[in-house]
């Protein structure tokens, strides 16, 4: 926990200046949220105690006293003198958040009910939350109001369902060109959980080639094109070359869209986007066709076309290394609390998705600060990174990270306009529940951590 010094030093001189001692003063309002780190406080409520009645205290531009008594349920005297009423920071009195909880409930205005929500948050993430103090005292609502609630629920559900629906990318207007990420397109080549586009890895091995003045991807490239037949090229490499000497001197041409369907899988233009992968163009030009159909270009297409053992194995590593430089995995941050079931752990995720890369690192220096901006990636609130941070403390600072690839994430939108993967959601869930029992003082959420998407994941590679 954690208050602003100067407003501290500032209070202090006050009580001095009015011949007030601070163990008779007790904080009230909004300077408990921010003492928890919910939120910054605008002024500092004090009440006092009652001995001190009859002083005319000297007025000051952020520090108040407030009517007596401030809550409905105790005394200011009793907020003073009761240990269980407070919390004691630097010799001062803090009231205690559950009564915070209370007279907010009670006002209900809409800056209340927004810390109402931080406060339930807090609630179940802190143990030493005590509902007997206030729960029978809070305001209990009407049927009418309840079944209006419900009504309004309702709505929101149905509204969020629609507003992710139209902003989806599968659902945009069929003559619509969108710029998207290369990355998004690359991870959406996904049917029936198999990677169905190994065509695109066979030429980004060709552009690889060609640069380095090699044949093999090369060879590659020519041996799928006279299997597939049918091109439009008599000479199909030639007319590739051209292209690849193009985009790297010029860049990708925007004006000319990669066709997909409904879906977002490839109808015309692997070689674009083999090209805007292979020289790291970030976002590509796609234009949606629904009726239109992908081609199938999985790994079984090359087995059955004469490709070797040896090539196709080549292929797939090639698939890894491009996947793993766009990012398109989760990563995963094992905490120190389950230490002891690393392995356990990691054995039940290896039994659902193919486990891409896994690596211990021991008494992480900086633990606190790779934590914090871990966070910071999914926009997490100070206050409850700091209580993670708190919890974590008697552990030995020692992590497993794990990348995983997940070949149908299923995305959804957060509240937050970030998408958040209904698998990793689930996937935390069970982890979570399996293990929360075998920590001693299991807090929320120190357990382990996943990225809610590719952007998370790049973000976080780069911290540790």
């Amino acid at each position: 926990m954690h208050f602003d010094a100067n407003d501290l030093k500032s209070l202090e001189e006050y009580l001095k200046l009015n011949h007030i001692s601070k163990e008779e003063v007790c904080l009230v309002g909004s300077t408990t949220l921010s003492l928890i780190g919910i939120r910054n406080h605008n002024d500092i409520d004090i009440v006092i105690h009652s001995k001190n009645t009859n002083k005319n205290l000297s007025s000051h531009q952020f520090i108040e006293r407030v009517n007596s008594p401030w809550s409905s349920l105790f005394s200011d005297d009793e907020l003073i003198e009761n240990s269980n009423l407070h919390i004691l920071l630097n010799g001062f009195k803090f009231v205690v958040p559950e009564l915070v909880y209370h007279k907010k409930a009670w006002h209900n205005r809409s800056k209340d009910k927004t810390d109402i929500i931080e406060l339930n948050e807090y609630a179940i993430m802190n143990k030493e939350w005590n509902w007997k103090l206030i729960l029978e005292f809070l305001p209990k609502p009407s049927f009418v109001k309840v079944f209006l609630q419900k009504i309004k629920n309702r709505y929101n559900l149905y509204n969020h369902k629609i507003r992710t629906y139209f902003r989806s990318a599968k659902y945009l207007h069929n003559d619509c060109v969108q710029m998207i990420p290369t990355n998004l397109l690359l991870s959406k080549q996904i049917v029936n959980s198999r990677f169905n586009r190994f065509d695109l890895i066979v030429r980004f091995m060709a552009i690889e080639s060609c640069l380095n003045n090699e044949n093999f991807g090369v060879n590659l490239y020519n041996k799928m094109q006279a299997e597939r037949g049918g091109s439009a090229y008599k000479n199909p490499w030639k007319v590739f070359q051209e292209l690849i000497l193009r985009v790297k001197n010029k860049g990708l041409d925007s004006s000319l869209p990669i066709l997909v369907n409904n879906d977002l899988h490839i109808v015309d233009g692997a070689h674009r986007l083999a090209c805007a992968l292979f020289f790291k163009e970030p976002f590509v030009a796609v234009k949606i066709n629904r009726k239109l159909h992908f081609s199938p270009y999985g790994l079984n297409w090359f087995e059955s076309n004469n490709f070797t053992t040896d090539e196709l194995q080549l292929i797939e590593n090639k698939r890894l290394t491009v996947f793993n430089d766009n990012h398109i995995y989760f990563e995963i941050v094992l905490w120190p609390s389950v230490a002891d079931y690393f392995d356990e752990i990691q054995q039940k995720i290896a039994d659902r998705f193919k486990i891409l890369a896994t690596k211990n690192h021991t008494n992480v220096n900086g633990f606190s600060t790779y934590l914090k901006a871990l966070y910071q990636i999914d926009d997490i609130k100070d206050w409850k990174v700091e209580m993670k941070i708190k919890e974590l403390a008697p552990y030995p600072k020692n992590i497993r990270i794990i990348k995983i690839e997940i070949p149908n994430p299923n995305f959804r939108y957060k509240e937050n306009g970030q998408l958040i993967s209904l698998e990793v959601e689930q996937l935390k869930k069970e982890i979570r529940l399996d293990y929360h029992d075998k920590v001693e003082n299991y807090f929320h959420d120190i357990i382990i951590h996943i990225g809610d998407n590719y952007s998370h994941s790049q973000q976080s590679t780069k911290l540790i």
